[in-house]
């Protein structure tokens, strides 16, 4: 305001081309998920349209401040993008996909950026810039594969889970790269020494944080989560922890997106990691868009489309697919389609843009560069769904009840028996087998919305099932808290809560949970919505400025009670829980 006032820049201007960019960037995106197209493509496509390529609505040569503004709420959406997917990453899943995973993640990084690199060099680039162009092929966007593997029901085949292990691997690898190339081809050299020197403190970096993410962060966010009085403030700090880890990233010469995805691995640990992605996903469903849309309003179309960018792009994306197709022999002969493992990983996507967007602002990429490289990205990832579609057209995906089959009581009870008794990294699996977004509606609604949005990347679906996840954590092990086990023991048969817990952990609109409850247990439709209802009664009751449950909310049935005590023990903050205990005392 300050600068404003005294004509550094024009507020008004600034204001309002965020404005354009933030509409017209959603309005893009909810048109390309319509066309079945990846959103981020819309918002791309939206940035060209509003930049001086096409409309000129805005104009960073024009005018300076208006690039100053985009550049820096971009770097705050990329920033926020990578803290998303670190806190979203199963680690223990990646484990577990083993051997063929990682090979695939070795083959298609060293692939593409070898073929990246000859082809550079091949077109008369110098060194360093072809070691770019090299590094920036590497990516593999993980968001968007999941997203068209979840979309068509494919997510229990092996060939899924080996590509969503490699491609998160890959982009370990590939941010690793990325930072090492950004330091050798900045500094001018490419010499052993430089190289060794970037790698070490690249691995320091990644050790001391990674230490810190797995013993102390978890630690020290339930103790300030324990102390703080406002619910803010756990999100406050974990947004502040993002941005201490990126600009301690940049003190070790490393990009500030290596410390944004360390953080999100460190909060994706600590037990507040669904309240933290609920408080900082509305943030990022701002800037993240502003991000891809300035990727678009950068672009310099007459530069893009001449004959001799044209052609480098074109080997480029030929390059770019055939590196990771490439890849798909990492499957091994244990069984299992190599073709369609290869093409799960040729999506560039977000990762690929954000390597082409570092490369032209710090100058080692010109505009035809850049051009050439951003069509790479929109092919591939264009390109990456229909092949997908089209590769398992003629595969049977399901061996369990056809997508036709009416879901009934009896489906409800196997479901929620093989969820709480298996592993709760099986649950996708589970859920995909016995296609239950296909046979419940509402399910594969929420689901849907689930995956439009922009921070998605929860292809275990375990993040979108919190509550149901705490309730098994607390069957499983009765000493985790013993009033909750005695509580559980009383009610004895939980398909009533586990079918409560499903619905508050995925849908957020009452009608929808009717059609839920309606759906999946009709005889019991009043209790489970009475559940909902009586849980969310006493969590409110208990945030309060007289954090005491009011008697008429005990009153009633005590199984209900119980019931809806249980769901809102496993979901309320911790120092909340001493209400909702000295309530529930008397029942249990």
């Amino acid at each position: 305001m300050l600068a404003a006032s005294t004509g550094t820049y024009d507020l008004a201007l600034v204001l309002g081309n965020l404005l354009v960019i933030i509409v017209v960037a959603r309005v893009a995106a909810e048109l390309a998920e319509r066309a079945r197209v990846p959103a981020v493509l819309g918002e791309i496509v939206a940035g060209i349209i509003i930049g001086p390529s096409v409309l000129g609505w805005i104009d960073p040569i024009a005018h300076l401040e208006i690039a100053d503004m985009v550049l820096l709420l971009g770097e705050i959406g990329v920033i926020l993008l990578l803290f998303q997917v670190g806190l979203e990453m199963d680690l223990g899943e990646m484990a577990k996909v083993g051997k063929p995973a990682f090979i695939v993640a070795i083959v298609g990084v060293v692939v593409p950026f070898a073929a990246g690199f000859a082809v550079a060099a091949a077109f008369g680039e110098q060194g360093k810039v072809a070691l770019f162009i090299g590094a920036a092929l590497t990516a593999t966007s993980v968001g968007i594969t999941a997203r068209v593997l979840g979309d068509l029901r494919a997510l229990a085949l092996r060939e899924s889970r080996v590509v969503l292990g490699a491609a998160v691997a890959d982009d370990v690898m590939g941010l690793v790269i990325l930072t090492v190339v950004v330091k050798v081809v900045t500094e001018g050299s490419i010499g052993v020494g430089v190289v060794l020197e970037t790698i070490g403190l690249a691995v320091a970096f990644l050790l001391l944080t990674g230490l810190l993410s797995i013993f102390v962060i978890p630690r020290l966010f339930t103790r300030i989560d324990r102390a703080a009085k406002s619910s803010t403030t756990i999100v406050a700090t974990a947004f502040g922890l993002t941005l201490a880890f990126s600009l301690l990233a940049n003190q070790a010469k490393l990009a500030f997106i290596i410390g944004a995805f360390m953080a999100g691995l460190g909060v994706g640990r600590s037990a507040q990691h669904e309240r933290i992605a609920e408080g900082l996903n509305p943030l990022g469903h701002i800037f993240i868009p502003v991000f891809f849309a300035s990727i678009g309003v950068n672009a310099d179309l007459e530069a893009m489309f001449q004959p001799s960018v044209l052609v480098l792009a074109g080997v480029l994306t030929v390059v770019a697919i055939l590196g990771k197709v490439v890849a798909g022999i990492g499957l091994g002969a244990g069984g299992g389609d190599k073709l369609l493992v290869g093409i799960g990983m040729m999506p560039r996507g977000e990762v690929g843009l954000i390597f082409a967007s570092i490369g032209l602002s710090k100058g080692v990429l010109d505009d035809e560069l850049y051009g050439a490289l951003l069509l790479m990205v929109l092919v591939t990832t264009m390109l990456t769904p229909p092949l997908i579609r089209l590769k398992l057209s003629k595969r049977v995906i399901d061996d369990g009840p056809v997508a036709s089959a009416p879901w009934t009581s009896v489906d409800t009870s196997h479901l929620f028996d093989e969820l709480l008794n298996g592993e709760a990294d099986e649950w996708w699996r589970i859920i995909d087998r016995r296609r239950v977004e296909d046979r419940v509606p509402a399910v594969g609604e929420a689901m849907r919305r689930h995956r439009a949005e922009p921070d998605f990347a929860d292809q275990g679906l375990n993040g979108h099932l919190h509550s149901l996840h705490e309730l098994k954590r607390h069957l499983d092990d009765p000493a985790l808290d013993p009033r909750l086990g005695q509580v559980l023991d009383r009610i004895g048969l939980v398909d009533v809560v586990a079918l409560a817990c499903f619905i508050d952990s995925i849908i957020d609109d009452g009608r929808a949970a009717i059609d839920v409850a309606r759906t999946m247990m009709p005889d019991s439709l009043d209790d489970v919505m009475h559940i909902l209802s009586l849980s969310e009664s006493m969590k409110n009751a208990v945030k309060g400025p007289d954090p005491t449950v009011p008697a008429e909310l005990l009153t009633g049935d005590g199984y209900l009670v119980l019931s809806a005590w249980v769901l809102a023990a496993l979901t309320a903050r911790e120092h909340h829980r001493a209400a909702l205990d000295e309530a529930i005392s008397g029942l249990a």
